[in-house]
């Protein structure tokens, strides 16, 4: 039975024409939005790009099982909606413990806190230097100054201290590679006062079966019209006008969720255009350029890895090496086949994306489960590689603390301009940002502000099913 999104009070009687809603992009809070709207009674239409729902989320069964190539994880699925999403739909979770993690070299493992003891040295000289940075540089901005500090100026220098041990200069490289993987940008553009986000320490787990079975939940019964790219939005007069190549579509106002790395390069064109304040706020978010995370998936005739293990990674060699598929993750529980999911980071990840061939990156995460498992590793059957930095309708995977641009601007750039264009998606958050959740909060706020605008009363808190 389709449950009712209803913002609705059911005690409340409904307004008797409600308006007309253009929603932009069918990812994750474009379509909570519409079908948050749609179920509460306005007419909804969305438009999306692609051939397919879901944008930065995408589950693909090209490796014969469902395998999510955008977003794969619910971060802190002890306190998440996602979590109580899947329970009423009945999905199971596979918690991702961080704790269990080992460091593979020649076929030997060690846990992740052996080594962390160990290098205690290096952790403390980063840690210390991390600590004094971010409190220098919340002192400067008390007193008027930004001195943009990012977590290469910071860190750089103990990576290359010549009296620390090699250990522990190759930990601390780790601890590096894993703020660019989880944050998703080199560490030249990540601001140091929020150099590790707060969601990765949390509990951590995977929807079986992939997100797709959240997309397509809340996209039950909506309209959509895919291969529709927007180019250009009119919101002279009243009503607004959004045009793609195929027609023209009028409505009293729309919901702008599209990756941000659209509006940064200015696809879709605004008329009037956005006000300069919210420009600016968008030019400086942390998106896109040189910031990725990419996801090499191989599957295997037969597992050649540890039954008892599910996270296996490899310490970086130099720090120049760094973000090169030193984090693997075994997807046997959750896909039901030998499939290790790998990651790639900084300024690899980039490089990779834009300049490598599929047979060369899949070498290259070859080469270190090689140094990890010498001898076991067998020709993988098939394998996937993401390109996000290169889709043209992502234009990068996530966004990102950038040096430069205080939390205010995604403020900015979730403001409504004339209660007309409504602005959605996981960068116009200040909590959690990167994440699916912080998306589909963004389609909740997008769609109660409509709702409270056109209808002159709060909304009713239930109908989600994460209420």
């Amino acid at each position: 039975m389709r449950r009712s999104w209803s913002l609705q009070d059911r005690t409340t009687t409904s307004v008797e024409k409600l308006p007309t809603v253009l929603v932009v992009g069918a990812g994750m809070a474009g379509l909570v939005a519409a079908r948050l709207l749609h179920d509460s009674g306005f007419t909804v239409t969305v438009l999306e790009a692609r051939h397919r729902l879901g944008g930065r989320t995408w589950t693909d069964d090209r490796l014969g099982a469902p395998l999510d190539l955008g977003a794969s994880w619910i971060h802190g699925a002890d306190h998440n909606p996602l979590t109580d999403w899947c329970r009423s739909l009945g999905i199971p979770l596979t918690i991702t413990l961080d704790d269990e993690r080992y460091w593979y070299e020649n076929d030997h493992g060690i846990e992740r806190s052996v080594i962390w003891r160990r290098a205690w040295r290096g952790r403390w000289v980063a840690q210390t230097a991390l600590n004094s940075a971010a409190r220098y540089q919340r002192l400067m901005r008390t007193l008027g100054r930004d001195p943009h500090l990012s977590l290469a100026d910071v860190i750089t220098p103990v990576l290359h201290s010549r009296w620390l041990p090699d250990l522990d200069r190759r930990v601390v490289t780790s601890l590096v590679s894993t703020s660019e993987g989880v944050q998703g940008a080199p560490a030249q553009y990540i601001d140091i006062e929020d150099w590790f986000p707060g969601e990765a320490h949390g509990v951590n787990a995977l929807p079986q079966g992939g997100y797709r079975r959240l997309i397509d939940d809340v996209a039950t019964g909506l309209t959509i019209h895919l291969n529709h790219p927007v180019e250009q939005v009119h919101y002279k007069g009243a009503g607004v006008r959004v045009v793609t190549p195929q027609q023209t579509f009028a409505a009293d106002c729309v919901v702008v969720a599209v990756p941000l790395g659209i509006l940064k390069t200015g696809r879709i064109r605004f008329d009037p255009p956005l006000p300069a304040a919210k420009t600016a706020a968008i030019g400086r978010i942390g998106y896109g350029g040189e910031g990725v995370l990419g996801k090499l998936i191989l599957r295997f005739a037969h597992r050649f890895w540890p039954a008892d293990k599910q996270w296996f990674l490899s310490l970086p060699p130099t720090p120049e090496g760094r973000g090169v598929f030193t984090s693997w993750i075994s997807l046997e529980e959750t896909a039901g086949a030998p499939i290790l999911m790998a990651f790639t980071n900084g300024l690899a990840a980039a490089n990779f994306d834009r300049y490598a061939s599929d047979e060369e990156v899949r070498d290259a995460g070859l080469a270190v489960l090689n140094r990890m498992f010498p001898g076991k590793v067998p020709p993988p059957t098939e394998f996937i590689f993401t390109r996000w930095l290169s889709d043209p309708w992502a234009l990068g995977s996530y966004s990102y603390p950038a040096v430069g641009s205080p939390l205010a601007d995604r403020d900015h750039y979730a403001e409504p301009v004339g209660q007309r264009l409504f602005f959605a998606g996981e960068a116009t958050q200040t909590v959690d940002f990167g994440t699916v959740h912080a998306a589909l909060r963004s389609g909740e706020q997008a769609a109660t502000a409509i709702y409270r605008h056109y209808c002159g009363r709060e909304p009713s808190a239930g109908g989600a099913p994460w209420r």
